[in-house]
C-alpha cells in the first residue's frame, strides 16, 4: 500500500482509531478527498451495514475508485450486497509462509 502512495502521488489519512465511525469515513472523504479504502473485513462490515439505512453513506461509499479488505472474511451476504449496490470491493488475502 506505502509503494501504491508514493507512486500514484496519493496520501493516506490516519483514522482516529481503527473501527471508526462511519460518520468519520464520509467526513474523510468529503474533507480528505478519500477515494480509496483498505481495512479489515470486520471493521468494514460495519460501514456496510450502515449503508443500507443511510442512503448517503450508501452513495457515498459507490464514489470510491476501490474498497479493499483483508483479515477475516466478510459474511457471504455483506460482501453480494455491496457487489449488488455497485460499491467497488476486493479482497487481499495475507498469504502465510512456513518456515522449515
Amino acid at each position: 500500500m506505502f509503494i501504491g502512495t508514493l507512486q500514484y502521488g496519493s496520501c493516506v489519512i490516519q483514522p482516529t482509531a481503527l473501527n471508526f465511525p462511519s460518520e468519520e469515513l464520509m467526513d474523510m472523504m468529503d474533507r480528505g478527498g478519500l477515494n480509496r479504502l483498505n481495512q479489515f473485513a470486520t471493521f468494514l462490515g460495519n460501514h456496510l451495514r450502515a449503508s443500507r439505512q443511510d442512503s448517503k453513506l450508501l452513495s457515498m461509499l459507490k464514489t470510491l475508485d476501490d474498497v479493499l479488505y483483508t483479515g477475516l472474511p466478510l459474511p457471504r451476504e455483506e460482501e453480494q450486497w455491496a457487489y449488488k449496490h455497485g460499491i467497488k470491493i476486493r479482497v487481499r488475502f495475507i498469504q502465510s509462509f512456513k518456515h522449515d
